[in-house]
């Protein structure tokens, strides 16, 4: 049966001519003839590209790769031609009408043109242009207009053997021409018959997403700004509750009062608030220093003037027991007796040794001011201790004012740990999560994600990590140099600034966050990817998630949370 474009239903046609001649091309066209009913086009004047573009259609439009193109214009009733004029017989005299030959020829060289322009001059040369006229209500007699040629005349003796007709029509006009292939007639196909889509790009919804999860935040803080009086206190909350955003305006608040001492786990979260602090740095004539815990101990030991080797054997212990030493050695020997900070603010303190809290003692009065932030459940090195400060006023956030309300639900049901979204919070997309055929196909859809969301939905680099179990050098994406010629770089600041797609690890990106973050290579949970890594992977996401898994199996593991993000907007 021949394909109709789109299907149709003789019964439900306007005009009973058509409706006869379509009932006989159901019938008696076999396959390889595509069959497109009522085709309009529009075509360019073409000396004034300023002027209306010429508008028309056709009754039918009949491709086939063997025999080309054909325009066919179907005329009910009793028609005469005379004069080169066409007219329709009514009781009450002759009816002039369209001339149905022109017609069918305007149609045929606007659809040409469109064909030319989408597939190329050379298919477009190779393509049969014929044209056909049909009266499926009458018989033909005389002699056939000199603009069409007899065998293009289709009449109702035709319509049972409909094919033999339109092949006769199509010989009528052959110069001879080679068939098309099946890609050049697809070509032509969906030049005739496009299929696209009207789609909202995510950039719009990120948009309107990063502007109400801003709001939230700074919600959160004017709270808390409430408690700004405790001079010492323990900030506990989940993912997303505004920690290090609270942390800063904390370390701005002591150091009114005189040098704040910042510091935390991740060198990559220590360089993103360095560059929000900006003008309140030490080095830039403020007065809060911000280094993590590494690179404080050793800048303090290089300017003490001691050796400072980080051990290869046991790199962990090392940082818990000998690097706090060296770093309580600086520090006597730079300060004496004197304390260099007034105010201690310590962010990501669940991931903080007790040797290192030891060790901060010699840097600030511990009397002072001091206060830190945790969430247990981003603890990477080890079983969470508990910041020792005494007469802490203790405080919990439990509420995620980063995510959208389903990767929220997506998260908290992926690793079994509770946070709250904000009522306000946007529900945002569904996460989405795609298997490859095999691992050796992981980096191609990964490039497949990071060019739609380039091209198609408008993103800028900077809104996009990818965020694995290994780092770039070792995943999968080790090959990996550039995707549609955005670099993919493993620099967070390089990032920030626009330079490229940034490819991390969830313990490097831990306490940083992206519009949209690709899980990549996901392959279930074990010893070099925890839970603690799973639930900061999928929270660093503001607004979508998608995930990559490494096979059936570690997808398996979280289509629950998946499906249960999902689930959340089927009662809104």
């Amino acid at each position: 049966m021949a394909l109709f474009i789109p299907p149709i239903d003789p019964d439900t046609m306007e005009h009973g001519s058509e409706a006869d001649l379509a009932r006989a091309m159901l019938m008696g066209l076999g396959a390889g003839f595509i069959v497109m009913h009522s085709l309009p086009w529009a075509n360019p004047a073409r000396d004034d590209i300023s002027a209306p573009a010429r508008e028309g259609e056709a009754d039918f439009l009949i491709l086939h790769r063997q025999y080309g193109l054909l325009v066919l214009e179907a005329k009910g009733g009793e028609i005469v031609c005379k004069s080169r004029r066409w007219f329709r017989q009514k009781k009450a005299g002759l009816e002039e009408i369209k001339d149905p030959v022109r017609q069918a020829n305007r149609s045929k060289w606007a659809l040409l043109r469109r064909i030319e322009q989408i597939c190329g001059k050379a298919v477009a040369e190779r393509t049969t242009l014929a044209i056909g006229v049909a009266f499926p209500h009458c018989l033909f007699k005389g002699q056939a207009p000199t603009d069409l040629p007899e065998q293009a005349v289709i009449t109702m003796d035709d319509l049972p053997d409909i094919k033999a007709a339109v092949i006769r029509a199509y010989k009528a006009a052959d110069r001879g021409k080679a068939e098309l292939s099946v890609e050049e007639i697809d070509a032509v196909r969906r030049a005739l018959a496009p299929e696209f889509r009207i789609y909202e790009p995510l950039r719009v919804s990120l948009d309107a997403n990063a502007e109400i999860l801003a709001q939230l935040t700074r919600q959160q803080l004017q709270i808390l700004r409430g408690f700004d009086a405790n001079p010492r206190a323990i900030i506990e909350g989940v993912a997303g509750s505004g920690k290090t955003l609270l942390a800063m305006q904390r370390a701005r608040s002591f150091a009114k009062s005189g040098p704040v001492l910042f510091t935390c786990f991740n060198a990559e979260l220590a360089k993103w608030v360095r560059e929000e602090m900006g003008d309140a740095l030490v080095e830039n004539g403020g007065s809060i220093r911000v280094e993590n815990f590494h690179r404080l101990a050793a800048d303090l030991c290089k300017e003490a003037g001691i050796d400072f080797v980080a051990s290869d054997v046991d790199p962990a212990r090392w940082w818990d027991e000998a690097a706090p030493d060296l770093l309580a050695q600086a520090a006597m020997d730079l300060y004496d007796d004197d304390f260099r900070y007034a105010a201690l603010v310590v962010d990501e303190a669940q991931d903080f040794s007790p040797g290192w809290w030891d060790a901060l003692d010699y840097l600030w009065d511990s009397k002072g001011p001091i206060w830190a932030f945790l969430d247990k459940a981003q603890s990477l090195r080890r079983d969470p201790v508990d910041p020792p400060i005494a007469g802490a006023f203790r405080f919990a956030l439990d509420v995620n004012c980063r995510n959208t309300r389903r990767i929220v639900a997506c998260a908290n049901t992926a690793t079994h740990i509770e946070s709250e979204p904000f009522d306000m919070a946007p529900l945002g997309r569904p996460p989405k999560i795609i298997t490859p055929t095999t691992p050796a196909a992981i980096s191609g859809l990964i490039a497949h994600e990071v060019r739609a969301l380039l091209s198609e939905h408008r993103l800028a680099p900077r809104q996009i990590a990818i965020i694995g179990p290994a780092s770039k050098a070792k995943g999968p994406l080790a090959g990996v140099a550039q995707i549609d010629g955005v670099p993919l770089i493993d620099d967070a600041t390089c990032w920030r600034e626009g330079n490229g797609v940034l490819v991390s690890t969830a313990r490097s990106f831990k306490g940083l966050e992206a519009d949209v973050v690709i899980l990549a290579d996901f392959s279930g949970l074990g010893g070099l990817f925890t839970i603690s890594d799973l639930y900061v992977a999928l929270t660093r996401a503001r607004s979508h998630l998608i995930i990559v898994a490494h096979d059936r199996v570690a997808r398996d593991s979280l289509d629950t949370a998946v499906s249960a993000a999902i689930a959340l907007g089927t009662d809104e």
